[in-house]
């Protein structure tokens, strides 16, 4: 995956915040260890690909980056393992829950990347592959290969989803009808802009038609006159 690595952590902390973790975030979700939960799932979300630097400053490109540690399923379940045990002593149980919404988006981001990309979830121990559909390599540009394949709809579906809500279009949508209910000067200015932007379309549609009806007449006529040129010549 290319952009919904961020926005999938973000999804998953928000489903842990409100089932898991639920009674460390209510009854206030604005508290402190909520936006620190917030950040690990988008952070963590994203982590796998930082091995990108070593990939094209260092290693120059030599290696696959899902080679590298950063992308071993088993390096982020060992992770995973170490904060829930870690979250047994009082001094780090409250960095437990960030650091286990850390680990989880990180697989959450191989199990994404196993779409399109071929990550190996037994390595170290293992060397063996794993991928559920091909993406043909055809384009000069690497990324044009995965932007052309239809999972990137999986993608665009999920950047929609966390943007829906974490704008909150829902909530935002009933306040503002709510508020429309109330007001009935408000409700006559927004009448009053709809109809006068509803003529401004049928205007600018109106014109654009016309325009191109215009522009078919004069281009008979051109090709009329150059018929009866050519004729006259002929003759």
């Amino acid at each position: 995956m290319l952009i919904a690595h961020g926005p999938a952590g973000y999804l998953l902390t928000r489903v842990l915040a409100r089932t898991v973790f639920k009674r460390i975030v209510l009854p206030v979700r604005s508290n402190r260890m909520y936006q620190a939960m917030i950040a690990a799932g988008m952070f963590g979300g994203i982590l796998p690909d930082f091995d990108f630097i070593y990939h094209i400053f260092i290693d120059s490109d030599r290696t696959p980056h899902h080679s590298y540690f950063t992308h071993f399923p088993l390096f982020w379940m060992a992770l995973l393992g170490i904060a829930l045990l870690a979250g047994r002593w009082q001094r780090f149980r409250k960095a437990m829950p960030v650091m286990v919404i850390l680990c989880l988006s990180a697989l959450l981001h191989l199990i994404c990347d196993t779409l399109t990309g071929t990550v190996y979830w037994l390595a170290p121990l293992n060397s063996a592959g794993f991928n559920v559909f091909k993406v043909a390599d055809v384009n000069i540009w690497w990324v044009n290969n995965y932007m052309y394949h239809w999972t990137f709809l999986i993608e665009i579906g999920i950047v929609i989803t966390a943007g829906v809500i974490f704008l909150r279009v829902q909530e935002t949508t009933l306040y503002i009808i709510d508020h429309f209910r109330q007001h009935e000067k408000l409700r006559q200015t927004a009448i009053r802009l709809g109809v006068c932007t509803f003529g401004l379309l049928v205007i600018v549609l109106v014109g654009s038609l016309q325009f191109n009806i215009d522009n078919k007449i004069v281009r008979k006529v051109k090709e009329l006159k150059h018929r009866v040129v050519r004729m006259a010549i002929s003759s």
